[in-house]
């Protein structure tokens, strides 16, 4: 028989839907000199929560955008990021690592995703800055932001640049498997 047994931890109390908010901004450009013509989003990026091995898919579907998440206290790690430019799509396995503390909101700063344009081997740069952002529109946005602690915990990366890896399209695009 297996089985799996987890200990709740004493130094921490919140209900369930009032775990504590992590939020972050994210920008997305591509650099080089050419481009297919549509704007580089991000699509998704996955979470590891590195306590219960726990995967979560966050869609952000945009290039420039805020996202906000309802995670429980814990160490957590992003462990892949994937891009689209039209029908094409693009992904990496990347490690940025950052902490969600009990009671508060924690503030991941701006993630800046610089893409390569198309060619043999595209790399992505990412940087992440502790930029001020506008906290009238962030406030708007989530409103229970404003009964909560706020923390800056900007992630650790691993790896400032990294390649991508084009991903097959689906349904399966005719032009595409020539």
């Amino acid at each position: 028989m297996t089985a799996c047994v987890g200990v709740a931890q004493d130094d921490w109390q919140w209900k369930k839907g009032e775990e504590p908010t992590a939020f972050g901004l994210i920008k997305v450009r591509t650099t080089g000199s050419y481009s297919r013509g549509y704007q580089t989003q991000l699509r998704f990026f996955h979470l590891l929560n590195l306590g219960t091995r726990e995967r979560l898919r966050v869609d952000v579907q945009s290039a420039a955008k805020s996202f906000f998440l309802n995670l429980a206290p814990g160490d957590y790690e992003v462990i892949r990021v994937q891009f689209n430019e039209g029908p094409m799509m693009m992904e990496s396995h990347v490690s940025l690592q950052f902490q969600v503390r009990p009671n508060g909101t924690t503030y991941l700063g701006t993630w800046q995703f610089d893409v390569d344009t198309p060619r043999t081997q595209r790399m992505l740069r990412t940087e992440i800055t502790n930029e001020e952002p506008n906290w009238g529109e962030i406030h708007m946005m989530d409103r229970a932001l404003n009964r909560k602690t706020m923390e800056v915990f900007l992630p650790k990366l691993e790896s400032e640049e990294i390649r991508l890896f084009t991903v097959a399209p689906y349904p399966k695009i005719s032009y595409y498997y020539r």
